[in-house]
């Protein structure tokens, strides 16, 4: 009998379920913002689960170019290589995730994540506008002569790659397209004509029921950490977001303040009676807490 899938640690509300299924039936990247720690890297990984694929990832920096989604380029190797010999400069090219997953195309369809695209300037999103409509890049420092003279099928198990009428490595047009997942933490307004391009999702932070269910797809529940011990340090959790903190804590924040709670065995519902109790759970609380003065105000303030 085939094995069964294991499910995926990763619980979308059902309107992120819409919006990733809208952007990948018209084949549209989806662009993802919400609070941190509110699952927006994870539903890239979700989507690679369900479709039996992998993730390709791309870390956007303050410092990224567009051509960087594709391509890196070593110009100094090259350079001092070329001293001692005649050398392709694609030798000296290493393919990032969008280049990896148009060169699969045919072969393999990825999910892409592109994760904080706010972090860059705005010519990166910009500069993206072709490459996105077209999934198509060009190889500046490479002549047509260099892409038929690269041995393809042994670096990347390819006869050759697709090219456009402009001579850009393409996607293959009859292959189904990646999968592009874009994140946002809403530091920076993206530029309109890049959000036209996109469909979108912004994550709000779950509400408790949610976020009991997130727990018991984690697999916290058990004989030692019951549904209502859970159901009880969700709710002390949520009075703590709304604590007036700085810097409130996120999904990931929570988890990890629970798998403590568990490992020594604190019963929120008993501190209120229990100071010893009361007082083993605020020592917990640097896992809640950001900065001096959110963890000095969860200590000294928050009321069982």
């Amino acid at each position: 009998m085939a094995n069964e899938k294991k499910p995926f640690p990763y619980l979308p509300d059902p309107g992120l379920k819409a919006a990733a299924d809208v952007a990948l039936e018209l084949g549209l990247p989806l662009l993802v913002t919400g609070e941190p720690g509110t699952g927006k890297t994870q539903l890239a990984y979700w989507l690679a689960h369900q479709l039996d694929t992998e993730v390709l990832r791309f870390n956007t920096k303050t410092s990224s170019l567009s051509k960087d989604l594709f391509y890196r380029y070593d110009a100094i190797r090259h350079f001092r290589d070329s001293h001692q010999r005649e050398v392709n400069p694609l030798n000296y090219i290493q393919f990032e995730a969008l280049g990896r997953a148009i060169l699969a195309s045919g072969k393999k369809r990825f999910v892409v994540l592109v994760d904080e695209v706010d972090k860059a300037t705005r010519d990166f999103s910009n500069d993206l506008l072709f490459e996105f409509e077209k999934l198509a890049f060009n190889i500046v420092e490479a002549k047509e002569s260099d892409l038929d003279n690269f041995d393809w099928q042994h670096e990347y198990g390819i006869e050759r790659p697709k090219f456009d009428n402009s001579g850009n490595i393409s996607h293959d047009e009859e292959a189904p397209k990646p999968v592009l997942i874009l994140t946002s933490n809403s530091e920076k307004n993206l530029p309109d004509a890049f959000l036209r391009r996109c469909a979108f999702y912004h994550i709000p932070f779950p509400g408790p029921e949610q976020l009991l269910n997130i727990v018991q797809i984690h697999g916290f529940l058990d004989e030692k950490f019951s549904k209502e011990m859970a159901a009880k340090a969700i709710d002390f959790f949520g009075q703590m977001r709304e604590h007036g903190l700085r810097k409130k804590p996120a999904t990931a924040e929570m988890l990890a303040w629970l798998h403590i709670l568990k490992n020594r065995n604190l019963d929120p519902a008993n501190a209120a009676n229990d100071k010893e109790i009361e007082q083993h759970i605020r020592q917990t609380f640097a896992l809640l807490a950001k900065n001096k003065e959110d963890l000095q105000r969860l200590t000294e303030e928050f009321k069982f």
